[in-house]
C-alpha cells in the first residue's frame, strides 16, 4: 500500500538522519526525537504483524529496541535533572545533579558505542526485508486492525479508574493506536477516540514524574547522600508525588467524559 510505503520512507529517513549525527550534534530534544521516531516505526510494526503471519515483529525490533532503550535511558536521566532545576531550593542537592550528570554521561559513551557504522549498515538490512511486506498488506486487514485496537481501547477507557499499574501500558497502546491512525487518515472518520491527544500528554507528563519519583527513591535509599541532602530530595519527591496525584486524579476524571462523546 502506498500509504504505508511512504509514512515508512519517512520514519526511515528520519532514524538515518538523527543515528548519522555527531555526538557533539545530540542534545535532549534528539533522543526525545530519536525515542518518537522509533515508537512510530514500532507501531506501524504492530499492525504489519497483525496484517502478515510472514512479519517476525520481535526479530526485526530487536535492534530498534535496543537503540530506544538506551536512549530511554538518558531521557530519564535529562527529565530528571529538568525537573530537579525547576524545584525551590534545587540549589541543595547539587551534589545529587552532580551524580545525575556523570550518570548521563556514561550512559552516553554507552549509546554512542552502540550507534556506529555497523549498526547503521544492520538497521538498512532490516529496511530491505520490511519494504516488501508494505506492498502486500491489504486496505481491509488495516482496516480491520484500527477497529480491533479501537474498541479494546475504547473498553479500557470506560472503567471507572485506572490502577496506577495500568496507566503505562494503556498510555502505549494509546500512542501505538495514533501513531497508525495518521498512516490511514482515519483522523476525521467518526469512529475516531476522542480527545485522545488530550489524554496522551496527560498521561505522557504522569509517566514523567513516576520515573523521576522512582529514581529519587533509589537516592534517598542509597548510601552516597549526606542526611542533608537526603532530607532535600524528600521534600523534593513530596513535591513531586504531589504533581503526580494530581495528574492522576485528572486523567481519570477525563475518561468518563471521553466514553460519552
Amino acid at each position: 500500500m502506498k500509504a504505508l510505503r511512504t509514512y515508512f520512507k519517512i520514519r526511515k529517513s528520519a532514524v538515518n538522519l538523527i543515528l548519522e549525527k555527531s555526538p557533539k550534534s545530540f542534545t535532549p530534544e534528539t533522543f526525545h526525537t530519536l525515542r518518537v521516531e522509533i515508537k512510530k516505526m514500532n507501531a506501524l510494526f504492530d499492525l504489519l504483524n497483525y496484517c502478515s503471519k510472514k512479519f517476525k515483529h520481535k526479530r526485526i525490533y530487536r535492534p530498534f529496541r535496543l537503540i530506544f532503550k538506551q536512549a530511554g535511558k538518558i531521557r530519564e536521566l535529562q527529565i530528571e535533572e529538568y525537573l530537579l532545576a525547576e524545584q525551590p531550593n534545587s540549589h541543595l542537592l547539587q551534589a545529587y545533579r552532580n551524580r545525575l550528570q556523570k550518570l548521563e554521561t556514561k550512559e552516553l559513551l554507552r549509546f554512542f558505542s552502540i550507534v556506529n557504522k555497523n549498526f547503521v549498515r544492520k538497521l538498512k538490512k532490516k529496511y530491505r526485508k520490511i519494504i516488501p511486506m508494505l506492498a502486500k498488506t491489504s486496505k481491509k486487514k488495516m482496516n480491520r486492525y484500527m477497529d480491533e485496537r479501537r474498541r479494546a481501547i475504547k473498553k479500557l477507557m470506560c472503567k471507572t479508574n485506572f490502577k496506577k499499574t495500568q496507566m503505562h501500558t494503556f498510555r502505549k497502546r494509546l500512542k501505538t493506536y495514533q501513531y497508525n491512525e495518521k498512516i490511514l487518515n482515519c483522523a476525521s472518520q467518526n469512529q475516531s477516540l476522542p480527545d485522545k491527544n488530550i489524554l496522551s500528554d496527560l498521561l505522557g507528563k504522569w509517566h514523567d514524574y513516576e520515573v523521576v519519583i522512582n529514581h529519587l527513591k533509589k537516592g534517598i535509599n542509597s548510601n552516597k547522600t549526606i542526611p542533608s541532602e537526603t532530607k532535600q530530595l524528600q521534600i523534593t519527591k513530596a513535591i513531586l508525588t504531589s504533581k503526580r496525584e494530581l495528574l492522576f486524579n485528572k486523567i481519570n476524571a477525563t475518561l468518563p467524559y471521553q466514553t460519552l462523546l
